[in-house]
């Protein structure tokens, strides 16, 4: 499957025309298209960022667990311990895009 530019990605799963209702739906390495999330928790674990073409997402909950989680923790320690402008200022690269990593 072809990634968002255009080019095979050998290390996403394929995920293609599925309803999730209510599903906990582990997102790590998957390729999702023309799919549908309904009040699914999407959980990232920091693997293989996923990919969303065509998705429709109805009251999502995102949660996130292993390096992901230890990546939110110390965004938040630093937000609300050291200086909460560097998480502003990453919050501001994130809303430009980092592109591809």
């Amino acid at each position: 499957m072809a990634d968002t530019n255009g080019q095979r990605d050998p290390d996403r799963e394929t995920v293609s025309g599925r309803d999730f209702a209510g599903e906990h739906v582990r997102i790590d390495g998957k390729h999702f298209e023309d799919c549908t999330f309904d009040s699914c928790r999407l959980i990232y674990s920091g693997g293989t960022p996923p990919n969303f073409v065509g998705c429709d997402f109805a009251a999502p909950h995102f949660a996130f667990e292993g390096a992901a989680q230890s990546t939110v923790q110390l965004m938040s320690a630093i937000y609300n311990g050291i200086d909460e402008r560097i998480i502003e200022k990453t919050f501001d690269q994130i809303r430009k895009g980092f592109g591809e990593a």
